[in-house]
């Protein structure tokens, strides 16, 4: 069964974990990395359960822990390409994520993450290259944006 848990919405920090039974992502990494291993912990889950990661845009609320999370826990973070050339740049990032782990998607192309089949898409907002995603597991469509 796909199991999704808010781990943090609003302008203190977004993050979003997705689950299947053998597979975990988070989308957007913008609260504290002590704050996201608490939260998590209260679920009964761990940090090295996610495999990938998700960025809808580059604004320090959905980002700042980013870097940090793909360093310590070698986790690919996708991303379209003005998103991580916006998180390069952002100042409230400080420690960026590592070359190998950086992952470049399109929008409108699917591609599959384990267990996931992920489609982002165009959505409006006050950042530059702002996604959706569209994300099908277990017989389940989920779509955040």
């Amino acid at each position: 069964m796909l199991r999704f848990i808010s781990l943090g919405s609003g302008s203190s920090g977004n993050c979003y974990y997705l689950q299947t039974a053998d597979d975990a992502l988070l989308i957007d990494a913008g609260v504290g990395l002590r704050t996201l291993k608490k939260h998590l912990h209260n679920y009964g889950l761990r940090l090295d359960s996610v495999k990938h990661i998700l960025i809808t845009h580059d604004h320090a609320d959905h980002v700042k822990s980013v870097g940090i999370i793909s360093s310590e826990y070698n986790i690919p973070v996708y991303a379209i390409n003005e998103v991580h050339n916006g998180i390069y740049r952002n100042y409230c990032v400080p420690r960026k994520i590592p070359a190998d782990n950086v992952r470049h998607i399109s929008k409108g192309e699917k591609i599959r993450l384990g267990d996931f089949i992920v489609t982002p898409f165009a959505v409006p907002h006050d950042s530059s290259g702002n996604v959706g995603y569209r994300i099908e597991a277990e017989g389940v469509t989920f779509c955040l944006m």
